[in-house]
């Protein structure tokens, strides 16, 4: 059986249970009226089966709406349980069964929409495989995925979903990650590269060291943040238990009115029964679970709808520089010769030097040279000193890449010249590394930090949402800071900040009664992250303080995400103020025809029902909710 006929199967069965309480209150109402149509049998046997249709389809609504009286609370359950009561007070048996039936099945519709909505999520945990090969004692042993600790050396061959968040110690594939972090395209992995648990390896064989499993994998915290979310109600809310509050009075009244001017008890049940504000309640969750569902398939996970109502209001952005803006990694900027040495016969010096380095400095020179299809040699008496360059022989040369000092202590002179070059990076914000040959410095190699190549167009992005200011903070020095600000274009900037100072930072902003968004990703960041508004923390590269800390957490590290979030944030809000207006009117209009005798207690409970499945259409289009107004 296919992926989607195995959906198909459980959604009709899903369905089927929904609709046993409907159709067996529809099966008793039906008898009821058989009896009394053909009069068969005594009076009290017709109308029991009446009464226990009523009983049986509607005891949740009576337990909750008794407990809510109990509790002093005025709800929606309580709406129902009053206006229930007047009905069968009036000796309105069968009609009270088919209100029971008709919100039984508006019950069993809205629940099944809604968790359609929520499945989208829960789903993700399909992903994750539950058994994993390991290596262990040599032999290669299938395993069930709670008995890996970590540590364990996990084999995922081609075409497997790897089980575990680990770091990849053998072999290179292409894993397909889009569950997790929204990449359409598959991302390649080699040795030394982090993997997540739930993706899919597509070509070839790794071998991964374990480092987080079960409850602690990043599939697992996506789906807890988002139940977790999906759990939490935004402030909006509130508005629905105020109106409620004072709505029953004001019903109770109308509906006396109504009995006074059409001059029929049934009139005053009306009232009642299409006064129920189901619709106003369920206006603000709904919105809100569409919108987190819709988030989250975009790897942006809120952990509350409070946060959704605060996220178009955002009008200072506040961005930490490194992990963020940029990937928190050295890149070689710019190859410099000096005294007539061609610009790939530095580089090829340089890597040939750094050719066994594990510093990241010299990952970064390889990479470069790999980039440029250089052929980097074997070097000889290869040696490092420790904060402070390398040297090697190559063909009987002696080659040294490091710093102004290294070479210095070494006896080499540093021309005007060279000290010029060193300057004027240094005025670019980058570090110099110089190569010499011998004893004559023959280039310098610009290293900077990487900015993530989204970030201009997000920056237009996050401006035509209504973000007023957009300020980099960083622990750099300030020539570093400047030059990253002027590269992206960012309002404003803060360097030399210790993480106190960041959240003074906010502080002062909050104090001039700005609406504060926080981006970090580091433990340094998790004051301020948790002081703003909205906190935003990058989930991949992120640390787990930042990402706890942090109100929403962007698991692909796109910081373009903020744009996405902001975008949904506004669309949510208004989809919560459209639903409101609908309920009101539904209210109005039958409030209106209840009270002048034009509505049956039948007809006031289907008009009232349909408000409930206005809303709840509404908000489910949210789910299917594409765009934003600038691409990055």
């Amino acid at each position: 059986m296919s992926d989607n006929q195995a959906t198909d199967t459980s959604d009709r069965q899903e369905l089927m249970v929904l609709s046993i309480v409907p159709a067996a209150v529809a099966a008793l109402t039906l008898a009821s009226w058989a009896l009394a149509h053909w009069e068969i049998g005594p009076l009290f046997v017709n109308v029991g089966l009446a009464l226990v249709a009523t009983l049986f389809g509607g005891f949740t609504r009576f337990i909750a709406g008794f407990k809510d009286l109990f509790n002093r609370k005025i709800t929606v359950n309580v709406f129902v349980v009053v206006a229930l009561i007047a009905t069968l007070a009036i000796s309105e048996f069968r009609p009270a069964a088919v209100i029971v039936f008709i919100m039984a099945a508006a019950g069993a519709l809205e629940t099944y929409t809604m968790d359609k909505t929520r499945r989208s999520i829960r789903d993700l945990l399909d992903f994750a495989p539950k058994t994993a090969t390991v290596r262990r004692d040599g032999e290669e042993v299938t395993v069930a995925v709670d008995d890996l600790q970590l540590g364990d050396r996990v084999v995922v061959r081609p075409g497997e979903r790897i089980a575990v968040d680990g770091v990849v110690v053998a072999g290179q594939s292409s894993v397909n990650q889009a569950p997790i972090t929204g990449e359409s395209m598959p991302v390649e992995k080699a040795v030394g590269i982090a993997v997540f648990s739930g993706t899919l390896n597509e070509s070839g064989r790794l071998e991964i060291r374990t480092e987080k499993v079960g409850e602690g994998t990043t599939l697992a915290r996506i789906v807890y943040l988002v139940q977790e979310a999906q759990g939490t109600r935004a402030p909006i809310q509130n508005l629905a238990d105020r109106f409620t509050t004072w709505f029953l009075p004001t019903v109770v009244v109308l509906a006396v009115l109504a009995f006074f001017v059409a001059g029929d008890i049934k009139a005053a049940v009306s009232v009642l029964l299409v006064a129920c504000p189901c619709a106003f309640a369920i206006a603000t969750p709904t919105a809100v679970t569409a919108g987190v569902s819709n988030l989250a398939r975009r790897a942006v996970l809120v952990k509350g709808g409070i946060f959704l109502e605060l996220g178009h209001r955002i009008d200072h952005l506040l961005v930490d520089k490194t992990g963020t803006f940029t990937f928190g990694r050295p890149k070689l900027a710019d190859v410099v010769s000096l005294n007539g040495c061609i610009a790939d016969d530095v580089l090829r010096l340089a890597c040939t030097a750094e050719k066994y380095s594990e510093h990241p400095l010299a990952r970064s020179i390889l990479a470069a040279g790999k980039e440029r299809g250089i052929s980097i040699p074997e070097p000889e008496n290869f040696t490092t000193a420790t904060g402070m360059g390398v040297m090697a022989q190559w063909e009987g040369a002696t080659i040294r890449v490091g710093k102004s000092a290294f070479l210095r202590d070494a006896g080499l002179g540093i021309t005007p010249e060279t000290e010029d070059a060193v300057a004027a990076q240094s005025e670019l914000g980058r570090t110099a590394v110089l190569v010499a040959r011998d004893n004559e410095v023959v280039g310098l190699l610009s290293v900077a930090d990487e900015v993530r190549p989204e970030i201009p167009g997000t920056i237009r992005a996050l401006k035509a949402l209504g973000v007023k200011q957009i300020t980099m903070l960083t622990g750099d020095h300030p020539k570093v800071a400047a030059a990253v600000a002027e590269a992206i274009g960012v309002d404003d900037y803060q360097a030399e900040l210790l993480p106190e100072q960041k959240q003074a930072f906010v502080k002062r902003c909050q104090a001039e009664g700005q609406v504060i968004g926080m981006i970090g990703d580091g433990i340094n960041d998790a004051p301020a992250l948790a002081l703003a508004e909205v906190g935003i923390a990058m989930g991949a590269a992120g640390t787990d303080v930042a990402i706890e800390t942090a109100d929403v957490t962007l698991m692909n590290d796109d910081i373009s995400g903020v744009a996405d979030f902001m975008w949904m944030s506004a669309k949510v809000m208004r989809r919560i103020k459209w639903n409101i207006f609908f309920s009101l009117i539904y209210n109005i209009v039958g409030l209106t025809l209840s009270i002048v005798g034009l509505m049956t207690p039948i007809i006031a409970v289907i008009f009232q029902e349909a408000g409930c499945v206005t809303v709840v259409f509404s908000s489910t289009l949210l789910l299917w909710a594409k765009g934003r107004p600038v691409r990055a």
